[in-house]
């Protein structure tokens, strides 16, 4: 039998897996140009799927060339490059 600890741990978990849920927040990650489309977005690599995403940045950017990715508030239209990745040579 629970105490009565537990049974409020028990609700006060139940109520935050609930709002964890539907919870939004921006997701920051590290691809790779895969792809440059003519009409100037770049094809990036996220969990295994290709997306066509805006350079945030201006400029061009190069096949191959590792950059920073941001999904806004979770939004996956609203998805573009926010930086390049810049990797330092030890």
């Amino acid at each position: 039998m629970k105490t009565i600890g537990e049974n409020i741990l028990d609700s006060v978990n139940i109520l935050l897996e609930k709002r964890l849920k539907a919870l939004r927040y921006d997701k920051t990650f590290k691809s790779t140009v895969w792809g440059i489309n003519e009409d100037g977005t770049y094809q990036i690599n996220y969990m295994g799927q290709l997306y066509a995403v805006p350079n945030a940045l201006g400029g061009t950017l190069s096949l191959g060339q590792s950059v920073w990715v941001k999904i806004p508030n979770g939004i996956f239209r609203h998805m573009h490059i926010c930086g390049i990745n810049y990797k330092k040579h030890k």
